[in-house]
């Protein structure tokens, strides 16, 4: 495995993994939830720019699971083949 891709994935378990990340994203997360549904219907530009700040937050989320994922599955086939090896 790529040693860069296994850097970057177990940084980003860290960090998906770190309580004062995880209070960060949730904390931003209800504010935005909360300013939300304090605007007024008329709000358009105020509730757009709001829904795109929390997508911006999912997609951040999305990044970090998807290196963590991606050097999973390379772990997890890099060790089938030792196995196989051994076998």
């Amino acid at each position: 495995m790529d040693s860069r891709k296994e850097q970057k994935g177990r940084r980003g378990k860290e960090i998906l993994d770190d309580p004062v990340f995880i209070e960060m994203i949730d904390t931003a997360r209800t504010r935005i939830m909360t300013e939300w549904n304090l605007t007024e219907f008329e709000q358009e530009n105020l509730r757009e720019n709001l829904y795109h700040r929390g997508r911006a937050l999912d997609e951040v989320l999305r990044g970090l699971r998807t290196l963590v994922d991606d050097w999973t599955v390379e772990a997890s086939k890099r060790n089938s083949t030792k196995q196989g090896r051994n076998i």
